[in-house]
């Protein structure tokens, strides 16, 4: 995967560089250096900060599956299949291990257990069904690969390469506050690997900071009808059409995060909050409560409670609520006054 000298990759590289001097135990910094050296044509020096960076962490699951793909790459398929083989025995519902496994085998003539693997990725991740039809290894209704599928093979690891290292320096640029050139390289990644829903998700993310809700919202979506089980993609939809002041789809999609992430107290105090928009106080009440069972010291969602409770002309349980946030932050004047003001 080597590119013509590109400005913004050779001052990225130079910055990665530099910080590493002051954090040489970082296995993120080792990851993206390993990144940018390959976009060079440098696969040893990249080998060498994957490594660096699953020894300090060995539990990185990208830095594991894009030194799997560099042996890919490079030749050494023993090696690709014994990391990922090792990743499967951690996770053996793993969809994307199991299609990286097959492309291992795929290379190596191994079709029979290829298929396998195949197979195990779809049953884990069924959007695999529709990349197969896409390229070339499905047949008929069924898992085959033919000549289609050999062309991608040749080209598969510098395209997840690729989508990788666009993906890593559009996040960059996004924190750097340049959101143009960030929407930019997230699409490269995008188009390079169009099935990996984490890039759909943060391409939708910086559309959503840049104020174009329509594009966020068809980005997020695109990344939910990859990865249906991504409740943080409902969320994000949710506030989306909040702010455009679709409530029925802000519900429906906040009630979907919700489900996924029943342990995440802000979610919980959100769908509150569109309760009670549309003055279903009870369910309302409901999500407040759950959310400070999980974390009691949520004050934005005791106080509401409380004023839910004083709404209703329940001043006791009112009351309750506004002592317990004046014990957690004494200094709160406005709870102060709403609790004298109904003592």
């Amino acid at each position: 995967m080597r590119r013509k000298p590109d400005q913004i990759y050779r001052k990225i590289l130079g910055e990665i560089e530099k910080a590493l001097e002051s954090h040489p135990n970082y296995a993120d910094l080792h990851h993206q250096l390993g990144l940018l050296f390959i976009a060079q044509g440098d696969r040893r020096k990249a080998e060498s900060h994957f490594i660096k960076a699953l020894r300090i962490n060995p539990n990185y699951q990208e830095a594991t599956f894009n030194l799997g793909c560099l042996y890919l790459e490079m030749g050494r398929g023993t090696e690709a299949e014994k990391i990922f083989l090792a990743e499967l025995k951690k996770s053996p519902k793993g969809g994307h291990l199991h299609h990286l496994l097959g492309m291992v085998y795929l290379k190596r003539g191994r079709k029979r257990e290829a298929l396998s693997q195949m197979r195990k990725a779809i049953q884990c991740c069924p959007y695999y069904v529709d990349f197969y039809k896409k390229n070339g290894f499905w047949k008929e209704g069924r898992l085959d690969p033919g000549v289609k599928a050999e062309e991608f093979l040749k080209r598969f690891p510098q395209n997840y390469h690729s989508a990788q290292l666009h993906h890593f320096v559009g996040i960059y640029l996004a924190q750097k506050g340049r959101p143009t050139q960030a929407v930019q390289e997230l699409k490269k990644a995008a188009k390079w690997n169009p099935d990996q829903f984490l890039f759909h998700a943060n391409l939708g993310a910086v559309y959503y900071f840049q104020g174009s809700y329509s594009k966020a919202i068809q980005e997020y979506q695109k990344a939910l009808k990859i990865n249906p089980l991504y409740g943080m993609g409902y969320a994000h939809l949710s506030y989306l059409y909040g702010l455009i002041g679709q409530t029925r789809k802000a519900l429906w999609n906040m009630k979907k995060a919700v489900s996924l992430n029943p342990n995440y107290a802000d979610l919980h105090y959100n769908l509150s909050l569109l309760y009670s928009d549309r003055k279903q106080y009870e369910k309302a009440i409901s999500e407040l409560k759950k959310a400070l069972h999980i974390n009691p010291q949520y004050i934005l969602a005791r106080v509401n409670l409380g004023v839910l409770y004083e709404e209703q002309k329940k001043y006791p349980l009112a009351k309750k609520e506004y002592k317990k946030v004046l014990q957690i932050n004494p200094d709160d004047e406005h709870v102060r006054k709403r609790l004298e003001r109904i003592s």
